[in-house]
């Protein structure tokens, strides 16, 4: 497509820089920030036509020289080849790389997808329901009682048995969808590594929620590793992963992601296709940027 076409829309070109995998310095790393706008990114893409994006992967202690001073390291960056924003501010060579930039910048460039805007009222609903999802969990890894994280998930569970979708807000993914995801996996594959947790059978819900999620590429293209998961809270749980879940970096084993449900719930989601299965390929890596062989461990 032309820069403009004929209906005068100019397209939005931009590059999303999201931080490398702690173990080859190449894939897609363990940042839930970095896989939530990743996931925000391949909708608009998906969605929208003057949408024109490259990611890339960047060592967190060895950022890009056009970055400016003062990266956070905390949060994905993006930068703009060239593009305007709905209300026709030119936005070439801007830089954004804080939460509350990224979030501006993607809604100044969302034309087609109000699910995808956290203020709009179904996502703001939503929000409220997950919002200590993660929380409760960071809590459980670092030794306290499962209760609290129990209970935020038995909320999610009626939450969504209220809705009637497939997904939180809507049968498509939204904003609030692309918060949770990123650490629902999180909890799943690290809780059931570092402390033997499962999703209880009984928020049946839950398990439909995470089937249907399986089945989105927005999802699952953008999803780390289960071994970059495991090695992102070697650090911060309070003991080491169970046998066989890695106790070192695990250079020479083929990443693997979790992408399985329980069989009884194959066939709940209205006609949807099979459950994904788990991979034990390794995955292309996105087109990335990096200089050195060393990343510091991510902090969110």
């Amino acid at each position: 497509m032309s820069e403009n076409d004929g209906g005068g829309t100019t397209m939005q070109k931009f590059e999303l820089y999201i931080k490398a995998s702690a173990i080859d310095k190449e894939t897609k790393g363990s940042c839930i920030f970095c896989q939530q706008f990743f996931m925000i990114t391949c909708l608009l893409g998906e969605n929208q036509d003057d949408i024109d994006f490259k990611v890339f992967t960047v060592q967190a202690d060895c950022p890009p020289k056009n970055f400016a001073s003062g990266w956070s390291k905390k949060y994905p960056v993006v930068m703009v080849t060239s593009g305007k924003s709905k209300t026709g501010q030119v936005l070439d060579g801007a830089m954004f790389d804080t939460f509350e930039d990224l979030e501006l910048f993607f809604e100044s460039i969302n034309r087609d997808c109000p699910e995808l805007k956290r203020k709009n009222a179904p996502n703001i609903a939503a929000m409220q329901v997950v919002e200590n999802v993660y929380k409760h969990f960071n809590h459980f890894i670092a030794g306290q009682s499962e209760k609290g994280l129990l209970g935020e998930l038995k909320k999610l569970n009626e939450y969504l048995e209220s809705q009637d979708t497939k997904f939180l807000v809507d049968n498509v993914l939204s904003f609030s969808d692309c918060h949770l995801l990123p650490r629902l996996q999180h909890i799943r594959v690290a809780g059931e590594a570092f402390r033997g947790f499962e999703i209880p059978k009984e928020f049946t819900y839950v398990w439909k929620y995470l089937k249907n999620a399986y089945e989105q590429e927005a999802f699952k293209s953008t999803m780390p590793s289960d071994q970059d998961i495991v090695f992102h809270y070697e650090k911060k749980a309070s003991c080491p992963p169970h046998k066989g879940k890695q106790t070192v970096k695990p250079t020479l084993e083929k990443f693997t992601y979790t992408m399985t449900v329980p069989d009884i719930f194959n066939g709940l989601d209205n006609g949807s296709s099979p459950s994904a299965k788990k991979s034990h390929e390794e995955e292309p890596a996105p087109e990335q940027y990096h200089e050195q062989e060393h990343a510091t461990s991510e902090s969110d």
